[in-house]
């Protein structure tokens, strides 16, 4: 009988998701629409969503960043002038503002902590701003640094770059950081679907950089039901896969990497 209710719960529940109601509505809605051509145009938008929202084609666009960085032993790294965490990971805009509201890339913050006590290096630095268009009043530093400090990391083992509104300028105003202290050799955190940028925008900066990638969104290949049926989390791991993608193409042609 348990077995029977999980199995209900997992399939009609899908039918009462806002993302699933829309996809019936509209096939549905469909059948009362004259004309072929007409029909296509209105399920063309739908089958494109669905298309970016199964579980083979997030895969495919999320790897083809992520494989190039696998995983590290972080018990077999050298020792580096500093750990350069890159923003991204702390939910600026939570209600509750006395409080650090960590995001989906929390292992960026979370692995500094754990290399720092691994004595990979004795400073951790910090690089991030504001991303949100609109919104520059406040920045991501500062809830790192009570993360970093409610963990336990001494305030001289921290540095902050709180300007920044992309990668770019994580690097470019980490550069100004380190110029300051004569540290050049990093190691560099971040997603790794964001490492392929990230890695060659430091680069450039005349960094010399290790890659540290964490906060994976790949998945073991399985066939159940969570991956036959289209889904917003594998939409969202397509939307982030295909702004990366496009966020290397603009910074080739800008000259930052």
């Amino acid at each position: 009988m348990d077995d029977l209710f999980f199995f209900f719960s997992k399939v009609l529940t899908l039918f009462f998701y806002p993302f699933t109601v829309v996809i019936i509505i509209s096939i549905i809605n469909s059948f009362f629409i004259k004309g072929f051509k007409n029909k296509i145009l209105m399920l063309s938008p739908i089958f494109i969503l669905s298309f970016f929202s199964t579980f083979s084609v997030s895969q495919f666009l999320i790897r083809s960043l992520e494989l190039d960085y696998p995983p590290l032993d972080k018990h077999k790294l050298e020792k580096y002038d500093a750990i350069v965490v890159l923003g991204g990971a702390i939910n600026i805009l939570s209600y509750y503002r006395d409080i650090v509201e960590m995001g989906s890339s929390s292992e960026r913050m979370t692995e500094a902590i754990l290399l720092y006590n691994q004595k990979v290096s004795d400073t951790i630095i910090f690089t991030g701003g504001s991303g949100i268009l609109f919104q520059q009043d406040l920045n991501e530093a500062f809830y790192a640094k009570k993360f970093f400090i409610d963990f336990g990391i001494p305030d001289n083992s921290l540095l902050f770059e709180n300007k920044s509104k992309n990668t770019y300028e994580n690097a470019l105003y980490t550069k100004e950081i380190l110029n300051k202290t004569g540290k050049n050799n990093i190691l560099l955190i971040t997603s790794a679907f964001h490492m392929r940028r990230s890695h060659g925008v430091f680069v450039k900066q005349g960094f010399n950089v290790s890659p540290y990638p964490t906060d994976y969104k790949s998945l073991i290949d399985t066939f159940n039901w969570d991956t036959i049926i289209p889904s917003p989390s594998y939409l969202e791991i397509s939307t982030i896969a295909l702004k990366e993608w496009v966020g290397i193409i603009v910074y080739k042609y800008k000259g930052y990497l």
